[in-house]
């Protein structure tokens, strides 16, 4: 869905820039079957409950270890039947398997719109399977496991604690000579300095699929910006990673918990803007469908330090400085309804600072926003979202921009998620503060 054609426009005093960016399986196409959230829900349950209707004399005893209690205990989590469904089992949960099954696992929100993540692993912190509602389903893993203790988690899309939800499992036996399910070792806090390599406040670091982490030390309230710039010039749809990014917090235990997250904010590569206190924290690149992410550079320090541009979107394609010459005229702190259609709004920023652009729909339609600024005539551009990063809800697809922007004039592109010009909504830039 990206035009081939595009290219990369870069500032060389910064880091590398971006493939285009139009809307992707990944990004707000998934937001389509967002109304359907409750009755995918219930499809789920159903699911669930056929399953463990129909697996008959193949399908292993539901009961639970002895030893589950001692066993889940250990991990500080709560046991859980096989074969069973459980509202609210509280997280994390534990899994006791007594020989070799194919086991799925799946979550799904008590609530119509709340969103849900899900992982699942070994005792000792390896993630077997991660899942999540991003693109309109409730989150299920199937794996292939041998005998053991199993821990499951589930939070809300940002990793904060997660709305009401019920779980379920279901076994299959498997046979001897199956596969296991590969699990995927996550960096605790001992790993930082050693095994991954750390950075006190600001840095970057080239790395590969087989371990795209970096650790970074925070030592004053900061605004953050981190991000993933893939060193490949191949489209997903031609076998290319199509990034993901999150930033973690380690906890007192050392391990790491979700923050916020975030993709396609330049062409395929993501960047994440977010207000952190003094502390350690891991940045995890990762690419859609289990793909390898191959080679990349992470990186991460206050906002304003790193001031990526990129390619426009198609759907922008032929922008110039007159289209903001002609475009309604904004400045910092201005709120306006646009009655009908309009693409474009122009912003005179008298100083590289953090604003929040935040567009709200008065019609139905999904919003997306771009901003571009003009090099020597050329349009690049500075930020591109389709959602906001402090929506807690599934149905909220009203898209907002945190972040440092550079001084000059900037056009505001106001755009549909299906290609067209906006109409019919608000508008606002102002100041940005910590949240």
């Amino acid at each position: 869905m990206t035009d081939p054609d595009r290219t990369r426009q870069d500032d060389p005093t910064e880091p590398p820039g971006s493939k285009d960016d139009v809307p992707t399986p990944s990004s707000r196409v998934r937001r389509r079957l967002y109304g359907a959230a409750g009755a995918l829900a219930l499809v789920a349950v159903a699911a669930a409950g056929w399953a463990l209707a129909s697996r008959g004399e193949d399908q292993p005893s539901g009961s639970p270890s002895p030893t589950a209690a001692a066993d889940c205990a250990a991990a500080g989590a709560t046991p859980l039947e096989l074969d069973t469904q459980v509202v609210q089992p509280g997280d994390p949960f534990c899994l006791v398997v007594e020989q070799r099954v194919e086991l799925t696992v799946g979550a799904a929100a008590l609530t119509e719109g709340d969103g849900l993540a899900m992982t699942l692993g070994t005792v000792d912190g390896v993630v077997l399977a991660t899942a999540d509602t991003t693109l309109g389903s409730d989150p299920v893993v199937t794996v292939t496991v041998a005998p053991g203790t199993y821990v499951g988690t589930v939070t809300a899309l940002d990793g904060s604690e997660a709305p009401p939800f019920l779980v379920y499992t279901s076994t299959l036996q498997a046979s001897d000579d199956a596969s296991l399910t590969a699990g995927v070792a996550v960096p605790t806090l001992a790993d930082c300095g050693d095994t991954v390599p750390e950075v006190t406040d600001s840095g970057t670091l080239d790395v590969d699929g087989s371990s795209p982490y970096l650790c970074l030390k925070v030592t004053s309230q900061t605004f953050l910006v981190a991000g993933a710039e893939s060193h490949s010039d191949v489209t997903p749809d031609e076998g290319g990673p199509d990034l993901m990014l999150s930033v973690s917090q380690f906890d007192d235990d050392g391990v790491a918990r979700v923050l916020q997250s975030n993709d396609d904010v330049f062409g395929y590569d993501p960047e994440v803007t977010i207000d952190v206190a003094p502390g350690e924290y891991l940045i995890t690149a990762s690419a859609w469908f289990d793909a390898d992410p191959g080679s990349l550079t992470l990186y991460a320090g206050p906002a304003g330090t790193f001031m990526r541009t990129g390619a426009i979107s198609t759907v922008i394609d032929g922008v110039t400085e007159a289209d903001c010459d002609a475009a309604p005229q904004l400045a910092v702190g201005d709120e306006v309804t646009m009655e009908g259609e309009t693409q474009y709004l122009c912003l005179d920023n008298p100083s590289q600072q953090r604003l929040v652009v935040q567009a709200a729909t008065l019609a139905d339609q999904d919003l997306v926003l771009e901003i571009v600024r003009f090099v020597d005539g050329q349009p690049v551009r500075v930020a591109w979202t389709d959602d906001s990063p402090y929506s807690t809800s599934l149905t909220d697809t009203d898209p907002l921009i945190d972040r440092v922007l550079p001084q000059g004039r900037l056009l505001i592109a106001v755009t549909t998620f299906f290609g067209g010009a906006a109409a019919d909504y608000d508008l606002q830039v102002v100041p940005g503060s910590p949240r």
